[in-house]
């Protein structure tokens, strides 16, 4: 405030014209406009002629054309009409005259003049000088500047400014904004003042095509405001590659990119090695696979660039059944393992001849699943393996392994065989010897071969296998022969030896 009046008796020191010493002059504007409601001033200063000894009582009286006393030094003296409205603002003793009119109306209008009264000396009206003082229903519009473009995070200044006939209660500022602000007031040539606001911020993105606005409240209330919308030049943000959740193997897959950013951007597309697979804001893909490769896009303008997280297809298929399923023996307990990828997830379950068996045990990770069948598997030599989802199915035919109690008597049979054609071998040898014997007699006599045997028979006495022999049953041995079916092995044959 000290800074305003000092600028303006500054200004009214200026407008005074150097005169004589002997000329009584008042300088003042022609006219001023005030805004309905709030206050206006009027700029005076005054010169008279030097008494030879300096003064010391002033009276200041302001009149109007009806000769009212607008304002007085003693207030008291103020016309009803004006009274507790009106100020001198200056120092009469310093040749300062200006005049002050608080909520003026419309009936406040006229031509006002100005009147001295120096105590002891001189009394001078100065009806020669007038101002016209008339009424603005509205304020003078509001100067805005605000730059065309601005950049995110730089120094920004906007102004707000407006003219006004109220130094004394100057406007105030009102910004949509936060940021520095500094108001200033400076008096313009044609007896009105200049109010200034200036911002200072850091606009952002979240400012883009957001109204910076200014709003201006005037003594006494009236206001107005202003707006003019911030750009805010700023890099690719919130980047985004979209596609479709599912898409089936062999189809075609379409993604799009898509960013906030000023101005707009342009988009490339990479895969996770940061290879360039496409230019623009679509990328299309042809006989998608499962094994395609995740890919990001990335947004470019001239303020920078940003890219997308990474994004893999879920692509969908049907069940492959793994070649490393088997089936397998531990501890004893004969498993069975059947290894599907497929997406979505498949069913898996085992068939053991005409018997359909659930999985004992299911796991998933990603998109492989694990069955587990553990069960009694019997005799049988062979499972099979069967997996379905949604788009298809698969089978395996999986080997099962000879189970121990199998082993154990497959060895058992194994000795059985063995010893039985031990057994035949040495049967077949006695008939064989029987047969020799038979062969030195040049008749079948039965009597001579009877009076033979006995003859050898001694050598075998001691020995076990003679034992053995009477164990025999020749009649099984040979009951099925035809040389040797008539044969009697009886002992009877060797009573007359």
């Amino acid at each position: 405030m000290v800074l305003q009046w000092s600028l303006f008796f500054m200004y009214i020191c200026i407008k005074v014209t150097p005169t004589e010493a002997s000329s009584w002059t008042a300088a003042v504007p022609s006219s001023v406009k005030g805004l309905l409601g709030s206050c206006v001033v009027i700029p005076c200063s005054y010169n008279y002629k030097e008494p030879q000894k300096y003064p010391k009582t002033f009276t200041g009286i302001w009149y109007n054309d009806n000769n009212q006393v607008i304002c007085h030094s003693d207030a008291s003296k103020t016309s009803s009409q004006f009274r507790n409205r009106t100020k001198l603002l200056g120092d009469l003793s310093k040749k300062n005259c200006s005049l002050m009119i608080d909520k003026f109306t419309k009936r406040d209008a006229g031509t006002f003049h100005f009147r001295i009264e120096i105590k002891d000396y001189e009394l001078f009206s100065y009806s020669k000088d007038k101002i016209s003082v008339s009424v603005i229903d509205e304020p003078n519009p509001i100067d805005f500047f605000l730059q065309d473009e601005v950049k995110e995070g730089e120094n920004v200044s906007a102004s707000c400014s407006v003219s006004h006939s109220c130094p004394t209660y100057p406007p105030s500022f009102i910004w949509s904004h936060s940021g520095e602000k500094h108001d200033q007031t400076q008096q313009l040539q044609n007896d009105q003042w200049k109010a200034t606001s200036t911002l200072t911020f850091h606009p952002n993105r979240t400012h883009h095509n957001q109204p910076l606005q200014c709003r201006v409240t005037y003594h006494g209330g009236k206001h107005q405001e202003q707006s003019k919308t911030l750009k805010v030049k700023y890099a690719p943000v919130n980047v985004k590659a979209e596609y479709q959740s599912d898409v089936n193997e062999g189809e075609t897959a379409h993604l799009k990119c898509s960013s906030d950013a000023n101005p707009v951007s342009s988009y490339e597309w990479h895969n996770e090695t940061g290879a360039l697979l496409n230019k623009g804001q679509t990328y299309t893909m042809s006989n998608v696979s499962r094994h395609s490769e995740a890919m990001y896009c990335t947004a470019v303008n001239e303020e920078g660039r940003n890219r997308s997280s990474t994004v893999k297809l879920n692509v969908l298929y049907p069940p492959d059944i793994e070649t490393s399923s088997k089936c397998f023996s531990e501890d004893g307990v004969v498993k069975c393992e059947c290894i599907v990828e497929s997406r979505p997830p498949s069913i898996v379950h085992f068939v053991l001849r005409d018997r359909v068996l659930q999985s004992t045990n299911v796991e998933t990770v990603g998109s492989v699943t694990t069955g587990t069948l553990q069960t009694d598997f019997g005799s049988f030599k062979f499972v099979h393996c069967l997996a379905n989802n949604t788009l298809g199915k698969a089978n395996l035919t999986l080997s099962l392994p000879a189970n121990d109690n199998m082993q154990n008597i497959f060895i058992a049979s194994g000795a059985g065989v063995i010893f039985l054609i031990i057994l035949i071998a040495t049967g077949v040898g006695v008939v064989k010897k029987c047969r020799g014997r038979s062969g030195e007699t040049p008749t079948s006599d039965l009597g001579t071969m009877k009076a033979e045997r006995p003859v050898e028979l001694p050598r075998y006495a001691p020995t076990k296998r003679k034992e053995d022999r009477k164990d025999m049953s020749c009649s099984d041995i040979y009951a099925n022969d035809h040389v040797y079916g008539n044969t009697d092995c009886d002992e009877s044959i060797y009573n007359n030896v």
